[in-house]
């Protein structure tokens, strides 16, 4: 596989995310990473455990993806798609990712920023409650494909 990290990226930024039980780093994104994933971002809103489909978390892959591939650029997009990522990992990372992206989580919000981020601030309210869920409750029987 060729998730390793790449050793020449400054990790100091760096947060830790665990995807398919191992540790991979989602370095600040740059800002071709943040044009990847801008179009992807407003399709998260929508995902609710009463509404997981291949349609809705795809979107959320591709984030996640493209957040990962500053710490790991050789991580390609099949090699990624083929980890045993769970949906909880998946939805706990998302957070990760906006944060590294420049949004800002909705409990660091002040008055004066309320307006700026506020998109990434629901994506990631959003996400944290989906994670909330995925990790409790159960998501289909044990022959699912998403179980």
């Amino acid at each position: 596989m060729t998730a390793d990290c790449d050793q020449t990226i400054d990790l100091a930024g760096a947060r830790t995310v665990r995807l398919a039980g191992r540790d991979f780093y989602v370095a600040p994104l740059s800002l071709r990473q943040v044009l990847a994933i801008a179009d992807f971002v407003p399709k998260l809103s929508a995902i609710g455990p009463d509404t997981l489909s291949g349609e809705r978390l795809t979107p959320l892959a591709e984030v996640l993806w493209h957040g990962l591939r500053r710490a790991h650029p050789r991580l390609t997009r099949e090699e990624f798609y083929d980890l045993p990522i769970t949906i909880a990992e998946l939805v706990a990372a998302l957070p990760v990712v906006i944060e590294q992206a420049g949004g800002r989580r909705a409990d660091l919000q002040d008055d004066a920023g309320a307006a700026q981020g506020s998109a990434a601030a629901a994506e990631i309210s959003a996400g944290e409650e989906l994670a909330a869920s995925a990790s409790t409750a159960s998501i289909g029987a044990r022959s699912s494909p998403i179980s």
